[in-house]
């Protein structure tokens, strides 16, 4: 596919690439921290515990939809930049490195997106006649 057809240049393209790919690892992160005790390793000892299949699976689908909401969110970042910076490597590393903050809060920008949405929903003309 050509991009240079709507006026996308190669800087831009790799800055898309980097800035999902940014926002994937950034996401995964936080679903990390998420997950362990980042306070410090395990320190006792006893019985080791597995979660069953169905529960593995379910972990399974909740990473893989955190990575790509956090692809998503990525992805739109990155297109915020397109055309507007300098084509230097000191830009584009500072975008690529906002990319992986922007992964890691992922969920919390969702859940304010979706409280924002709800509360512009609630308060419009349509609801106020029902």
């Amino acid at each position: 596919m050509n991009f240079n057809i709507v006026g996308f240049t190669g800087y831009d393209i790799a800055l898309l690439v980097a800035c999902t790919f940014g926002a994937i690892v950034g996401s995964f992160a936080q679903a990390i921290v998420a997950t362990i005790h980042p306070d410090g390793p395990p320190n006792k000892e006893g019985v080791m515990h597995f979660a069953s299949p169905a529960l593995q699976e379910a972990r399974g689908a909740w990473i893989a939809m955190r990575l790509v909401l956090g692809g998503i969110l990525g992805f739109v970042f990155g297109l915020y930049f397109v055309g507007t910076l300098h084509e230097t490597p000191a830009t584009f590393a500072k975008v690529w490195a906002l990319s992986f903050i922007v992964g890691y809060a992922a969920p919390k920008i969702w859940a304010a997106q979706e409280r924002t949405l709800l509360r512009s929903v609630a308060g419009s003309p349509h609801e106020r006649e029902t």
